[in-house]
């Protein structure tokens, strides 16, 4: 069979993907993140006001270790201080992976949840913050086996500090703990900000110190290195990201690559590359098969829901739909600015003047019992029949 393509072709197209290959190898195995993350949230890739880049930027300049990790954080740390800043614990997973990164470092500062951003798709701020349920800040406590209760305060009290700097925070969130010999170098009015749960675990309990928009503040910026110089005792400091969704998956490739297989994976190539040699002569084109994935919305929509309720994650995922779904009703409505308590008071009474039928009262106690997939469905369409009802009105209506 006569080849379709000339020699010249045929070595030039083999070369190319022989220097591919090795490239797409050796940036495997030894090769880093090269990748700038984009991220709104609160993660030290973020640039927006929830955000923790700024901290790392600025320990940098200062001429601080920085890492910000995506592998095996707690090993990094070493001899110094591991910041785990706003986990959320979904499941029992993540709890399992924050107990095992805590066990393993030797110094570790644990910021508590406070804030998510609503953002649009591309962009790398938010449009709007809320509030964090307290229950999600519970969870973090809980797995870090801190006896406190969370209060969040209206305004500041005096602060005293051990560390020679004060925050300055507007609606400070504080932890308050049953046990008194818990030691709290910074703390407000029988509340505590900082807390040394013992010699290794440090906890800070409202991120708006350490966060972009927070280091605006001078005070805050002090307070923040302060902090920091004194618990990493002149060790580096090492940002986790695993628990925000950035863990980096093992490399395959770089295991093959690793001695003693390594030899093994030499042999493989070098047959390789003699079977395609002795086939060259036979080369041609090959029968285009049909794509991997259907296209179309539906198996995307399809396969999200698959993968919500074998996480078992349908229940977050309605109460963060819920609150989306009143930020939209609350802008529609241009309501004004409220607590959450007072917000749902107002929306009730706007219901009650637009003969609406359905009750947000009512929704929240079934989003917080919705416990199968088909009760969190129903009650996801109870939620759009309520939003289309706040902004359009009823067909009852007279």
């Amino acid at each position: 069979m006569t080849s379709p393509f000339s020699r010249g072709a045929v070595i030039a197209s083999v070369a190319v993907v022989a220097v591919s290959i090795a490239v797409a190898v050796v940036l495997s195995v030894i090769g880093g993140d090269f990748g700038d993350k984009r991220s709104a949230g609160p993660d030290g890739y973020s640039q927006s006001a929830i955000g923790h880049r700024g901290l790392v930027e600025m320990l940098r300049r200062l001429d601080v270790p920085v890492i910000v990790s995506r592998s095996a954080s707690g090993d990094k740390a070493g001899d110094g201080l591991l910041v785990i800043a706003e986990p959320t614990i979904p499941d029992a997973t993540a709890a399992e992976r924050l107990r095992g990164m805590i066990a393993r470092a030797r110094r570790v500062l644990v910021v508590l949840p406070k804030w998510y951003g609503e953002i649009e798709r591309g962009k790398t701020w938010i449009d709007d913050a809320n509030l964090r349920p307290p229950s999600e800040i519970q969870d973090v406590l809980r797995v870090i086996e801190a006896d406190a209760v969370l209060e969040r305060r209206d305004a500041p009290g005096a602060w005293t500090s051990q560390l020679g700097a004060r925050p300055r925070i507007r609606e400070p969130q504080l932890l308050v703990f049953r046990s008194a010999a818990i030691e709290g170098p910074v703390r407000s009015e029988g509340a505590l900000l900082v807390a040394k749960l013992d010699e290794k675990v440090a906890v800070l309990s409202d991120p708006d110190v350490l966060s972009n928009h927070g280091l605006r503040a001078p005070e805050n910026a002090r307070f923040t290195v302060a902090l920091i110089d004194e618990l990493r005792a002149g060790g580096p400091v090492v940002f986790d990201e695993t628990l925000h969704g950035y863990a980096q998956q093992p490399s395959l490739l770089r295991t093959l690559f690793t001695f003693p297989l390594v030899i093994a994976t030499t042999q493989v190539l070098l047959c390789a590359l003699l079977v395609v040699w002795a086939a060259m002569v036979r080369f041609g084109p090959r029968r285009a098969l049909p794509p991997p994935l259907a296209p179309g919305k539906d198996f995307l929509i399809r396969n999200t829901a698959a993968l919500l309720q074998y996480g078992g994650h349908h229940a977050h995922a309605l109460r963060r739909y819920l609150a989306s779904t009143i930020a939209v009703v609350r802008t529609a409505l241009h309501a004004p600015s409220l607590g959450p308590a007072a917000m749902t008071a107002w929306l009730e009474r706007v219901r009650a003047n637009t003969h609406g039928t359905i009750s947000l009262l009512d929704l929240e106690t079934s989003v917080a019992a919705a416990d199968t997939p088909a009760r969190v469905v129903e009650v996801a369409d109870l939620i759009y029949r309520w939003r289309m009802e706040m902004t359009h009105g009823t067909r009852s209506r007279s």
